[in-house]
């Protein structure tokens, strides 16, 4: 009777921090600031709903637990590379602003910042590649005078 009643309160408390943080991610006013709110919700209220889930039925605390243990490794990673794109992105999104002509009104937030990053990639290599041919050019018409 004590696991039910404690299996339940550990189900409440992940289900209140679930609802928590489904909330902030709609409440908050930027990016970086719903993906810590969804990053409290991957910890706290999944490992509520896993304690509660192994009180409930102890066959499984197993599995539970190697679950518990793989969202506690690969959320940080994720969390990471979601907030180094979106950095990344107000980047591009500030250097178009700044190269852009004050008297076009632009949606900035619209852009499509994979085009404009492999298009800046693109004229990186045609660079590199003439800056090659241009630095090998003098080798080449010394080898052919001799």
């Amino acid at each position: 009777m004590l696991l039910e009643f404690l299996g339940v309160a550990a189900l409440l408390f992940g289900l209140f921090f679930c609802a928590v943080g489904v909330l902030g991610v709609i409440r908050m006013p930027d990016s970086l600031t719903r993906l810590h709110a969804s990053g409290k919700v991957a910890t706290l209220g999944l490992f509520g709903l896993l304690l509660g889930a192994a009180l409930l039925m102890p066959s499984t605390w197993l599995r539970l637990l190697a679950l518990g243990l793989f969202v506690l490794l690969t959320s940080p990673v994720a969390t990471h590379a979601i907030a180094a794109s979106v950095y990344r992105r107000h980047e591009i999104v500030g250097e178009l602003a700044e190269s852009a002509d004050p008297a076009e009104a632009t949606d900035y937030t619209a852009v499509d910042v994979t085009a404009v990053l492999s298009r800046s990639r693109i004229q990186d290599i045609i660079d590199a590649q003439e800056r090659a041919l241009r630095h090998h050019a003098p080798d080449a018409k010394s080898k052919r005078d001799t």
